[in-house]
């Protein structure tokens, strides 16, 4: 038994070793997603496929057709096996379009799909398509209709929602017909109706974190991104010193936006990828877990936002509610605080665009049966003093340590602290809620927590207690102010910008990251400096001269002769009722009731 298991690890390597090869070539410049694969011929022989893209995406062949066409086009038979790679950091399975060719072309074909750090996942064809109509059967469900319904501006059905989701799966609906759909709702919306449908197919496509068995509610809190938004790492222990279960489903970065992710992974050991009997016992273990989504939760979402990102709609509101809901709700949470960003740095630029969006996450999830609040905050600088992932670690341990950390960064870390606490029923109010916070921070017990929540999912916990951990780039470089004045502005998109272009951040899925480099402001905005006076300090990448500037420094920060005037940080709250300017006193009763059920 031994020989024939030494055996087939030894056949997998060799079509790993082929399918790495065919993902070298892979022709994928509009979704930036290079995917290779091995196919098995019956007598041996390993064939080659990788994706080709080409700027009608219709027209797009994915690597597992690629390599069972070309066999098939040899008068090659099937073999046991196909095997494919990607450089996602999950294994992914086929698409639809492709569970179907193989389906009728290679029944009973085995699918293994790997990772870039070797964890591999099977399914035999015809689980991936358990409830396939047969190959001479029609489709009822025409996708061509529903689309054109929703370009005419009319509102779409529960059914047809669902097939429209379900068949992104199955094969029913083309990648480039679900990307006709989101640029139709892009411009013609949908009602709350309809967003509700969409979330709840969205959630349907996959499986869900069951906690029921666990007694009290479970308060998660979701930032729409923004530069140095680091709030849910010190936020995750503080709330589970003050006796909440905090499950939080966290992403990785894209663009100029960091992810809380790629922050976390820069603490040697901690483990973010985890199973869901993983997510389950470390609720009951330690009252939550930061980690990523996995790759049975809500598939239908990550299919759906790799199109929204190359199609040019990822603004659409109804899909980012779709998106953002579907994963959390089946992450198993009761209520969600929700952080709302508008500003330069953020993904909504005005007030009135993010109090849109927040109004509709709020309404839709609360008729889903989840009760949520929503914090509209600035994004007019780099929240905190550090951009970069290693360095925002240090930064989160400080708070955590009670230590002088910029206004902003604690302000809006307690204040979400103090929103989840009033819907996990612990306070009445926000402004009890803070001063629970303020407390948990003042006693030692959040950073008691930090350290437990590290240790328990692999983490060094070094990171905690030590300020020089984790590890940061040791060629910095220190800029100082030419001139004396005020700091008129500290420009959040090209703090983020420059932190991606130093290797921080990622521009494509697959781009690696150095955790070690970044950013450090020495000052905020609207403090006066004087001449020569250290203004940031950047951390480059091993190798980089210190005596070059990097491009795009310039633009960081600027000097004026006056103040600029100050905004409030957190200007309302959106709750089902509405807008509310001051909320810290608010009566939240009716969302802490029916959290608490």
């Amino acid at each position: 038994m031994k020989g024939a298991q030494t055996t087939q690890d030894q056949l997998e390597q060799d079509l790993l070793k082929v399918a790495k090869d065919a993902l070298s070539r892979a022709h994928a410049p509009y979704s930036r997603f290079p995917v290779g694969a091995a196919l098995e011929s019956e007598s041996g022989e390993v064939v080659a496929g990788c994706n080709l893209e080409n700027a009608s995406l219709s027209l797009g062949i994915c690597a597992e057709r690629v390599a069972l066409f070309s066999l098939l086009s040899r008068g090659l038979r099937v073999g046991r096996r196909i095997l494919i790679t990607s450089l996602a950091p999950e294994p992914i399975a086929p698409c639809g379009a492709c569970r179907e060719a193989l389906r009728q072309l290679a029944p009973g074909l085995e699918v293994i799909a790997t990772a870039p750090d070797g964890v591999r996942r099977r399914w035999l064809i015809d689980e991936l398509l358990p409830s396939a109509l047969p190959s001479q059967g029609f489709h009822t469900f025409n996708p061509r209709e529903v689309i054109a319904r929703k370009r005419e501006g009319q509102a779409l059905s529960r059914d047809e929602i669902r097939s429209l989701v379900s068949g992104l799966q199955d094969g029913t609906t083309e990648t480039y017909q679900m990307t006709a759909f989101m640029m139709a709702t892009y411009f013609r919306g949908m009602t709350p109706v309809e967003t509700q449908e969409l979330t709840r197919a969205m959630l349907e496509s996959g499986s869900v974190v069951d906690l029921s068995h666990l007694p009290g509610p479970k308060v998660d809190k979701h930032s729409t991104g923004g530069v140095g938004d680091k709030i849910s790492i010190p936020l995750f222990p503080l709330c589970l010193a003050a006796g909440l279960k905090v499950p939080m489903l966290s992403g990785r970065g894209l663009g100029h936006t960091g992810g809380t992710l790629d922050k976390l992974d820069s603490i040697p050991g901690y483990q973010s990828r985890l199973p869901i009997e993983r997510l389950v016992s470390l609720t009951e273990e330690l009252g939550g877990f930061i980690a990523g989504q996995t790759a049975e939760l809500v598939p239908a979402d990550r299919l759906m936002y790799a199109l929204r990102d190359v199609s040019a709609t990822v603004e659409s509101v109804p899909l980012i509610v779709g998106s953002i809901l579907s994963k959390k709700i089946s992450a198993g949470v009761t209520a969600l605080a929700l952080d709302v960003k508008f500003g330069r740095g953020a993904f909504m630029p005005t007030y009135d665009r993010a109090a849109e969006l927040a109004q509709a996450l709020v309404s839709v999830a609360v008729e889903l049966g989840l009760p949520s609040v929503a914090l509209l905050s600035r994004m007019d600088a780099p929240i905190g003093a550090a951009v970069g992932n290693a360095l925002e670690i240090r930064e989160s341990m400080a708070l955590l340590r009670n230590e002088p950390v910029p206004s902003d960064l604690r302000s809006l870390t307690i204040t979400l602290g103090g929103l989840m606490l009033v819907l996990g029923g612990q306070v009445e109010t926000v402004a009890a809620g803070i001063d629970k916070m303020e407390a948990c921070l003042a006693n030692g017990a959040a950073l008691e927590w930090a350290e437990r929540w590290i240790r328990t999912q692999g983490g060094d916990p070094r990171v905690v207690s030590s300020a020089e951990w984790p590890s940061v780039s040791q060629h910095e470089r220190v800029v100082t102010a030419a001139e004396a004045g005020y700091v008129s502005e500290i420009d959040p998109l090209q703090a983020g910008r420059v932190v991606t272009l130093l290797g921080g951040g990622r521009l494509r899925a697959q781009d690696p990251i150095d955790p070690r480099v970044g950013l450090w402001f020495h000052v905020g905005r609207g403090e006066r400096v004087a001449a020569g006076q250290p203004l940031f300090s950047i951390y480059l990448p091993a190798g980089a001269s210190r005596d070059d500037p990097v491009p795009g420094e310039e633009a960081l920060l600027a000097i004026g002769d006056t103040c600029p005037p100050s905004s409030p940080l957190m200007p309302a709250l959106v709750t089902p009722r509405g807008i509310t300017p001051d909320f810290a006193e608010a009566d939240l009763s009716d969302l802490m009731d029916s959290a608490s059920r």
